[in-house]
């Protein structure tokens, strides 16, 4: 690959390995130098199903590497059944929460992407189909092909793409113990085809039950005491284990035009078999594995110098290990710059299927660290390497790649039945991003889930990642949620202008929630007099382009009526405490009518409006009632007619008993319910004063208005009569949006909205704030948008919803605190967009990049079928195998008479004893022991027991045999230079005589 355009970019990885759940846990793992085999209790081994005669045995090793969280799936998100999950291979549950994870860390969303994504992928056998099976209700009310689907590993790459809705080639790769390393070789030859975008590769083995331990068998593969010894001079075995690991590849030029991080590149990979030519099927081969080393290299465009670590498969047997670095050493050459290798088999044991893909995520951080971590168990380099005086070494210590000079690493696995692969792989220095640029205004953080338990894992994931980056973009996160992450039926948003606060609301709860099955409803509630402030509105407009269009479109439209410029209360230094009515209320309409409009122009829509008092007018005005010049003009004449009043005084208090006299007697009356627990008394001056007193008396809560009027009382009579003059000669429309009266509590009907006696008597009447907040509760509404300045009206909606709905109760200020109005506006956005998804949020969601942020926080559940131990013999078997004829002792052996000096004979009931008899009766039970098995031709044919069809694991499985029933030492190179039966029957002949044996 020396042409660029056929590098191959790993931009995402997710492994998960006994005590490291990701990539960065089994990172630190490997450069701690740890290793996750531990000793298994005996109980712990009794519970996996393993006899006690079996399990207290000396050769019967109890270590493993125990995979946490198996039985734990979330089957709601990949919208499996509970029953269904139960029966589905651990493997392929922890292969599609896996992909999800590869896939958020790459920053893609499946459902929206436009690319092709394929996989390849891999798994060992299902041993959790022997529990499935077992369970006849399972089978019975899933159905037998439910349950063998579910387990049978040609599902596997089909399942994820299907259920992830990805539609690249899907192709399941099985290769044994490169399977991994294969999948990746796949996935890079269908990228550089053209027939995908990105692919995910890798592969899972999960064994169970998981703490089962083993039995040592002398000339196999297993370590004796379950530790794995790679290149060690005491090498004698590995130790399978549990994992899986992924990567996510993609053309390195796509890479980096999606801005993608680059962990490493792939420069070259190649597969090869070995072939017939080696001692047996599972027996590697020099051959093979230096013609796949040099094939490798050679389509890499690497020289052999230039390759200075090699990740070999390393399985720390006393075979294995030579070959491999013959290998190494011949496609490699000897002469040249040092070249380390290692193996993390001595960390986390042999992952089987998933070997090759643990190696290259291991190697590809490698080169992204520029580090070496040490590979374990290594006391003493193997000297039958013969690793001296050539340029390669064991990384026996960690060490620091040279991090000025391009680095070049190999990575092998091979597979037993001879297929082998290797990758070329070779770091890339990808440009420093340019610091992010400080967001310029808030940023609206949306996340979702399937669930509202799994959201809120979301909300706490997020949280603590952005309280561990101090230095992260705000801006960054955004983007990333908003395109980067799949969105869930369950989804929450907030805004918020710097990191410290996000932290703060995510970890309170104080955030904003909607689902796609759940009312969708937004209510704008629009403030009356009295809640104008100072410059209310300048934050807002120097920053909002479609609220400052509309505040100008307003206030042109307000100062048509007035004499006076409404702009000029709108300034920094400007002053509104104690303005007069006819300031006032045409001051707080401009502004509060471009609010409203500005949030529709976002694409917040509300479901209902209402307001407080003059609020009802602007609400009335965002319905469709009145257009914006009348609205101006009738809200310019109300505020003059209404000053021009009587003055008066208003008094809050929060009940009504001790006043029941001076309301009886019309001294006051109620302007204003607001909520149960806050009324508003109006009347004159006297008046007010007493019923101050009298609440002081009471011990009721009260508190002086800052009004010059006795607004909503019989004191403004004359203003209404005045006013219903000014609207009889006009006309006014039916509400588009429907409107909540606050003199009747109810929705308005069309008959009231156009009549001019109605906005009349609006100035005499009880607002009836309390019964609008119960109408609209009735009616299913939870989100509320406070239209105008502070959040007065969101406390009295949140006092009417009371103590006991506030968590479905969400509210927002569209002009919240002077400083922050930019950002409640936007926190106002992000509340409409938890009821509708397709609320436009490009404005507060943007960056020239993505970046990291958690995967998706999984709400597992356990889904458990308690597993068989392996193949569990069945005691109704039809093949009994004959023992072996035994004397006293209960040994073959005892069926000699006489001394152990060779003078054996054997007495028969039909004459004198055959000197041939001991002979033949070995014969006899080594014909059994071959015929088990090769089948009945074994002791009929001579031939050796490989020619017969027999392998190097099955050799290994018959020579135990021949030792559990003789009850000797049976050496393995014994039995493949004597392989029939004939010659295994003269070496047991003469074991058992302690004889030398002539064959």
């Amino acid at each position: 690959m020396e042409n660029d355009d056929e590098l191959i970019a790993i931009v995402s990885m997710q492994c998960r390995l006994p005590q490291a759940p990701d990539v960065d846990a089994f990172w630190q793992k490997l450069v701690n130098g740890e290793s996750v085999i531990r000793d298994l209790s005996d109980p712990e081994v009794a519970s996996a199903g393993v006899p006690a005669e079996q399990r207290s045995r000396p050769d019967y090793v109890k270590r493993a590497g125990v995979l946490e969280g198996v039985a734990e799936f979330d089957s709601a998100y990949f919208g499996y059944s509970p029953r269904e999950a139960d029966v589905l291979d651990v493997q392929q549950r922890l292969m599609l929460e896996s992909s999800v994870s590869l896939l958020e860390r790459a920053n893609i969303d499946p459902q929206r992407t436009g690319q092709r994504i394929g996989v390849f992928a891999g798994s060992g056998m299902s041993t959790y189909l022997f529990g499935a099976l077992r369970r006849r209700d399972l089978v019975e009310s899933l159905g037998e092909m439910v349950v063998r689907h579910g387990n049978d590993k040609d599902f596997l790459a089909t399942r994820i793409s299907y259920k992830l809705n990805l539609r690249g080639p899907s192709v399941n790769v099985q290769t044994a113990c490169s399977t991994g390393l294969v999948a990746v070789h796949s996935a890079v030859q269908s990228l550089l085809l053209n027939e995908c975008d990105a692919a995910i590769a890798g592969a899972a083995h999960i064994r169970v039950p998981q703490e089962s331990g083993y039995q040592y068998q002398v000339g196999g593969v297993l370590s004796p005491d379950g530790v794995c010894r790679p290149f060690d001079s005491g090498a004698n075995g590995t130790l399978f284990t549990n994992g899986l690991g992924l990567v996510l590849l993609k053309r390195l030029r796509d890479a980096i035009a999606d801005g993608d991080e680059v962990h490493a590149v792939i420069a070259g990979s190649s597969v090869n078999n070995d072939g017939a030519q080696k001692v047996s099927f599972t027996a590697p081969s020099v051959s093979g594995q230096v013609a796949v080393l040099s094939d490798a290299l050679q389509v890499s465009g690497a020289k052999q110098t230039d390759v200075s670590y090699i990740e070999a498969h390393g399985t720390g047997t006393a075979l294995g290990d030579p070959i491999e670095i013959e290998a190494i050493k011949q496609a490699y050459g000897v002469d040249g710059a040092p070249c380390g290798i290692g193996s993390l088999k001595g960390n986390f044991g042999h992952v089987n299927i998933a070997a090759g893909i643990i190696g290259l995520i291991k190697t590809a951080l490698v080169l992204k660290h520029r580090y070496v971590p040490p590979t374990l168990n290594v006391g003493e380099v193997n000297p039958a390497l013969e690793l001296d005086g050539s340029r390669y070494f064991v990384t026996t210590e960690g060490r620091p790649l040279d991090s000025d000079t391009e680095t070049w690493a190999g990575v092998s696995a091979f597979g037993m039945g001879g297929t082998n692969g290797h990758v070329i792989l070779k770091s890339f220095e990808q440009a420093p991003a340019e610091p992010a640029a400080p967001a310029d205004g808030p940023s609206i953080l949306t996340f979702s889930a399937r669930t509202e338990e799994a959201l809120e894992g979301q909300a706490a994931a997020l949280a603590r990642h952005l309280a561990a980056h101090p230095d992260g973009s705000l801006a960054e996160y955004a983007y990333t949620l908003r395109e980067g992450r799949t969105r869930h039926p369950h989804r929450a948003s907030l805004a918020a202008i710097d990191r410290t606060e996000a932290v703060s609301r995510l970890r309170a709860g104080r955030y904003h929630r909607g689902t796609e099955a759940g009312p969708d409803e937004i209510a704008f509630v629009f403030a009356g007099q009295g809640t104008q402030r100072q410059a209310m509105g300048a934050v807002l407009a120097a920053h909002n382009e479609h609220f400052s269009r509309r505040l100008a479109e307003a206030t042109a439209a307000v100062n048509e009526h007035t004499d006076f410029d409404v702009t000029a209360y709108l300034g920094p230094d400007s002053q509104v405490d104690g303005i007069d009515t006819s300031v006032a209320q045409p001051l707080l309409f401009a502004v509060e009518h471009a609010l409203a409009s500005a949030l529709i122009d976002s694409g917040v829509r509300p479901r209902y409006v209402f307001g407080h008092s003059l609020g009802e007018i602007v609400a009335a005005t965002v319905a469709g009632v009145f257009d914006l010049g009348a609205a101006a003009e009738l809200v310019a004449t109300r505020a003059r007619l209404m000053g021009r009043c009587e003055t008066g005084a208003m008094l809050a208090v929060d009940r009504l008993e001790p006043f029941a006299d001076l309301l009886d007697d019309a001294s006051l009356v109620v302007a204003a319910t607001n909520s149960p627990q806050q009324y508003v008394l109006s009347g004159t001056h006297e008046a007010i004063a007493t019923a101050a007193a009298r609440a002081a008396e009471a011990g009721a809560h009260h508190q002086r208005l800052a009004t010059s009027h006795a607004f909503h009382s019989p004191l403004m009579r004359q203003a209404a009569d005045d006013f219903l003059g000014f609207l009889k000669p006009r006309d006014f429309r039916a509400p588009r949006i429907p409107l909540v009266s606050n003199v009747t509590g109810r929705l308005l009907t069309e008959y009231e909205a156009r009549s001019p006696h109605y906005w009349a008597d609006h100035l005499l009447r009880t607002v009836d704030f309390a019964a609008s907040v119960q109408t609209l509760r009735e009616s299913g509404v939870s989100r509320f948008v406070e239209i105008g300045p502070g959040r007065s009206m969101s406390n009295l909606v949140r006092a009417g919803y009371g103590s006991d709905a506030s968590p479905a109760l969400q509210l927002a200020q569209a002009l919240g605190e002077r400083e922050h109005e930019d950002e409640s506006f936007a926190d106002a956005v992000a509340l409409g967009w938890t009821a509708d998804s397709e609320v436009p949020l490009g404005r507060y969601a943007t960056a020239p990049r993505m970046t990291s942020l958690p995967t998706y926080a999984f709400e597992r559940r356990v889904h458990w079928v308690e597993p068989a131990l392996g193949f569990a013999p069945d005691d109704r078997s039809g093949e009994q195998q004959a023992p072996p004829p035994t004397g006293p002792s209960g040994t073959a052996e005892a069926v000699f008479d006489g001394d152990r000096d060779g003078n054996a004979t054997t007495t028969s009931a039909d004459g004198p004893p055959d000197p041939d008899e001991p002979t033949e009766e070995i014969r006899r039970v080594v014909v059994r022991i071959f015929e088990g098995f090769l089948g009945e031709a074994a002791a009929a044919d001579d031939r050796g027991f490989f020619e017969l069809g027999g392998n190097s694991l099955m050799a290994i499985q018959l020579i135990n045999k021949l030792r559990e029933t003789f009850q000797l030492d049976f050496s393995v190179r014994d039995f493949y230079e004597n392989s029939s039966v004939t010659a295994t029957t003269q070496v047991v002949r003469a074991l058992l005589l302690e004889e030398p044996a002539h064959v």
